[in-house]
């Protein structure tokens, strides 16, 4: 389904966006703001909770983007990989759809293990790519991206940054909502929320339940029906309870559930690089191309079930506030899909498993003003990752084999954090942080490889490995307030990722003492400033950052032959994000965002390479996934009309340069530009709104990741081609664009 551009008789207003907005005081109720509401006037008097107790976003020595309830309504933000673009120099990339996200901050890549990037629902860690891209809707109240290592009071791989989702307190009056809506390619929408008082002033309430579907934008023309659809479903319940002046609590329950039929996507063949040992092309050069038609695969899908739990108490003790974080996490996996990708029967892949976590977190924060402000506590954390994982041949393809493995991993981990500034003079502080973790990872593995023509009766292989490892984080900053409106600030800042295990081997043979590979470390060194202008009307933040990333986990090959993740690559990344909010007056909201990042190897030497006919030597070579400039603009427009309806107006403009989509950086994916349209109409407790995403239909492929094709593979085994592909472009198709129509109605 396409739109004419000549019948959308809006205006596109791009101008400069920050998204940030205030936040009312952590523990009070707090009313859901209707998309018209007024904002605060005073941009500096927005509050973030980013450094686990309640700031000035201007004092806070960390580049920080706040997106709110208001952004997520107006924007119409569906899920968590949609706050992406809103924030400078930070990209998802839906490697494989749903089930496998990367996000890149600073141009901070990685696809091996855990992401660089820590996602939180309430301070709650999210542990699975698989689980990024979380429904939001009326249950968020607002979104903290803080950029730059966060481990010192995060922790689990907040190496480049980390984002946390904070869920809305219930209000103190008896109110709710409801909306449905409809969009092309079958979309179609339903949520309803409620909250109140159980108990006058003492027992609050918030639930609210969420359903969006939607048939997908393209064809499977394997079977004929719809390749890309979607079926998802939301629940959340929040109590807060204040049983004394001094002691107050929430419990959040947050379930999710997804239902995913199959991703556009499609192996390409190799343009260059021809190896007269393969007889085959070996290399991608230029930019990958854009597919929106010939995905033709078995119909597979990919199921998700997340429930989240967490008790938060707040004890004020005067001097200081007592805070304990209870948390459990339970996120359920099936997936399979046709892994070649193509109408044949050739191979499939999949996993299932159930993934469970506990944390427990106290921490004591200091209250009041005082010369040093301090905050310290205790962290513990219990993961078990239980799955199974397929990889095989099929039909008439059998004879290759596969393999089938039974995993069942375990990660236990306690710290000891903290974090103060002192406050030197009036203008001048200075501030420490620092984690100490010790971390144990075990895994055991059972992997099976099945019979082969090479292998008839298969192999079995038992791993079991442990361990341990006790990374120290410290941080130091420095900040000056040179005038009541302008602050500048320093830090340098070491983190860490701890570690993992190479299980899974497909090709040649490992030592024992390739097992396992450590940890990895960067040195992160900022300056920046925040400026308060105009009265309070705008807000500008910019920074200049530099990352020295040693012990780098990348791929390699073995003593044997086979390919390993190993920490044996060197990154410098630098570069600069600014972002700016002006309200010139009452009705407009002007935005804007930008980012300069170049993020380069250092060392890194990939023997593979040289096999398949290039330098093996990747020094001087971009990251993948991380452009070099993105930008985000929109502006908000809201007004009351002579009939006394209240009409808003939001236009969104989001863009990034090409990415690298090999470590060669011989592949790009294209450039992107998008534009965003929201307008709507309010009166009373009634409010109609219409929107169109990506209104000039950009085609900028969602995606690009080189594997080996199992076509390709069966085709060269069975002589159907005269040589074979080792690694090949899959290429993901583009969001296009959509359109449609919410009603909502506030009782």
């Amino acid at each position: 389904m396409r739109v004419q551009a000549r019948i959308l008789a809006v205006a596109i207003c791009a101008a400069l966006n920050l998204p940030a907005h205030a936040q009312q005081t952590a523990g009070a109720p707090e009313a859901a703001a209707p998309a018209s509401a007024e904002q605060p006037a005073e941009l500096d008097t927005i509050v973030v909770t980013s450094t686990k107790r309640e700031e000035l976003m201007r004092d806070v020595p960390v580049a920080i983007s706040v997106i709110s309830a208001e952004d997520i309504d107006t924007a119409g933000l569906d899920s968590a990989a949609d706050i992406a673009p809103m924030v400078p120099g930070f990209v998802m990339v839906p490697l494989f759809g749903s089930s496998g996200y990367n996000p890149v901050i600073r141009g901070l890549s990685t696809t091996i293990g855990e992401p660089n990037v820590g996602f939180f629902i309430d301070g709650v860690y999210m542990p699975s790519r698989a689980g990024l891209d979380f429904m939001l809707g009326d249950n968020i109240q607002r979104v903290e991206v803080a950029r730059g290592p966060q481990y010192a009071l995060y922790g689990r791989n907040t190496f480049a940054g980390a984002v946390n989702f904070v869920t809305r307190p219930p209000g103190d009056d008896w109110k709710g909502s409801a909306r449905v809506g409809i969009g092309s390619d079958g979309g179609r929408k339903a949520e309803a929320t409620i909250s109140g008082p159980i108990i006058g002033d003492r027992l609050y309430y918030r639930a609210g339940v969420a359903a969006r579907d939607g048939d997908g934008q393209y064809e499977n023309e394997l079977t004929g029906g719809r390749l890309d659809w979607s079926r998802r479903r939301s629940g959340f319940l929040t109590l807060n309870a204040y049983p004394s002046d001094r002691l107050d609590g929430q419990l959040s329950l947050v379930y999710e559930q997804l239902r995913d039929g199959d991703v556009a996507q499609r192996y390409i063949s190799n343009n260059a690089g021809f190896v007269a040992r393969f007889n085959d092309r070996q290399q991608f050069f230029g930019n990958v191309p854009i597919l929106t038609d010939g995905f033709a695969v078995t119909p597979g899908h990919f199921d998700r079930d997340n429930l989240i739990a967490s008790l938060s108490l707040h004890y004020d003790m005067e001097f200081a506030k007592l805070t304990s974080i209870s948390a459990y996490n339970r996120l359920k996996l099936d997936q399979l899909y046709d892994s070649d990708y193509s109408a044949a029967q050739i191979a499939e892949a999949g996993t299932s498993g159930t993934q469970k976590q506990f944390s427990q977190e106290f921490n004591l924060a200091s209250q009041g003003e005082r010369r040093v402000d301090w905050l310290a506590g205790v962290y513990h954390y219990d993961f078990e990752d239980t799955r199974d994982d397929i990889s095989r041949f099929i039909a008439t393809a059998a004879p290759l084999g596969g393999v089938v493995s039974d995993n069942r991993e375990r990660t236990r981990s306690n710290a000891v954090f903290g974090q103060a500034t002192w406050h030197i003079t009036d203008r001048w502080g200075l501030g420490l942080a620092m984690r100490y973790t010790s971390e144990t990872k075990s895994a055991n593995v059972v992997q099976i490889n099945l019979p082969s023509a090479t292998a008839p009766a298969g192999s079995t292989q038992n791993i079991r490995l442990s361990s341990t490892f006790e990374p120290f984080t410290p941080g130091l900053s420095l900040t000056y307030k040179a005038t009541p409106d302008a602050t500048f600030y320093g830090s340098a800042v070491r983190a860490v990722k701890v570690g993992g295990f190479n299980t899974i081997i497909t090709n040649g043979a490992i030592t024992p003492d390739e097992r396992s590979f450590d940890t990895e470390r960067s040195m992160n060194y900022e300056v920046g400033g925040k400026f308060s202008l105009l009265d309070g009307r705008m807000f500008l933040d910019t920074s200049v950052y530099m990352i020295k990333w040693n012990d780098q986990i990348v791929r390699s090959i073995g003593a044997l032959g086979a390919t390993l993740n190993v920490n044996a690559g060197k990154t410098t990344s630098k570069g600069i994000e600014t972002s700016l909010e002006f309200r010139p007056t009452p009705e407009w909201t002007l935005r804007g965002g930008g980012s300069y990042n170049s993020a380069i190897y250092d060392e890194y030497i990939f023997p593979l390479v040289g096999a398949i006919g290039g330098d093996p030597d990747l020094s001087g070579k971009r990251l993948q996934y991380g452009p070099a400039y993105t930008a985000n603009f929109s502006a908000l427009n809201k007004r009351t009309l002579d009939n006394g309806w209240q009409w808003f107006t939001r236009t969104d403009m989001l863009f990034r340069t090409s990415m690298v989509a090999v470590q060669t950086a011989t592949a790009r994916i294209p450039g992107s530009t998008k534009f965003n349209i929201h307008t709507g109409l309010r009166k009373n407790h009634l409010e109609f709104t219409l929107w169109v995403n990506n209104l000039l239909n950009d085609k900028a492929p969602a995606s690009a990741v080189f594997i080996s094709s199992p076509a390709t593979m069966f085709e060269f085994a069975t002589r159907q081609r005269p040589g074979r592909q080792l690694f090949q472009p899959l290429v993901s198709a583009p969001e296009l664009r959509s359109f449609g129509i919410d009603v909502r109605y506030d009782f």
